[in-house]
């Protein structure tokens, strides 16, 4: 069996095939199954149980008479409320974070009403962008009074869930909350930081959340990639008197 170091040479195959994927623009063209079969030197058959788990994981798709191609994953953002590490988890896949910055700074107006607290008032500001399978998925902006979390910046990982820490750290309990939608385009800054062209379409996402208390515990403002997300929602017909 072929190896690389110790693992076999399938597995560096389709690690190395994943980050060509991910890596790629979406619909571009994939070397044929021979041609990478005598790049890795491998049996076609080893190149193609790779590209078999590519297709199975919905990175790629085949087509008759004409090759295989990259196909990057839409996820869909739906209705049901959880933390952005619980989604990436619940699809499989590994939640994580970049440029991680928090500090502590007085809450500007608009965002004080959102909160419930008084202009001025001291409030946490985090930002990061967040990743799954290290592939940057949105750059999240968040605030929380100061006040009722004080040690919140010191015990939060970069990488950690905001939710599990509030739940873990503080006792909170998050219900629910009110998400408004709109279409924003990235900054050539904002894009930069999630890796897509400047001013690519974004769903702009302001969350309020609230705790099982009725109590605002956090407002946000988070940039959605456009080329990744879809976004879902319930509508029915009002009934009719």
């Amino acid at each position: 069996m072929f190896t690389t170091g110790d693992r076999p040479k399938g597995e560096h195959i389709k690690d190395v095939l994943t980050t060509l994927v991910l890596e790629s623009r979406d619909g571009s063209l994939l070397p044929s199954e021979r041609a990478l079969a005598e790049r890795f030197g491998v049996a076609r058959m080893t190149v193609r149980g790779a590209m078999e788990e590519l297709r199975s994981r919905g990175l790629v798709r085949r087509v008759s008479g004409r090759g295989t191609f990259v196909q990057h994953p839409t996820l869909t953002h739906s209705e049901i409320f959880r933390s952005f590490s619980d989604d990436m988890r619940n699809r499989g896949m590994t939640p994580g974070s970049r440029s991680y910055r928090a500090r502590t700074r007085p809450a500007p107006r608009d965002i004080a009403a959102k909160l419930g607290i008084e202009p001025g008032a001291p409030i946490h500001a985090i930002e990061r962008v967040r990743t799954a399978d290290g592939i940057p998925m949105a750059l999240e902006r968040t605030n929380l009074s100061a006040d009722r979390y004080p040690r919140l910046l010191s015990v939060m990982g970069r990488d950690e869930s905001l939710y599990d820490v509030l739940a873990r750290v503080f006792n909170v309990r998050l219900e629910s909350a009110e998400q408004t939608v709109s279409i924003a385009r990235l900054s050539p800054a904002e894009a930069k930081r999630l890796e897509v062209p400047e001013y690519d379409p974004a769903f702009l996402i302001e969350r309020v959340a609230v705790d099982n208390m009725g109590n605002v515990v956090e407002f946000g403002r988070s940039l959605y990639r456009g080329d990744r997300y879809a976004i879902q929602m319930h509508v029915s017909r009002p009934s009719e008197a």
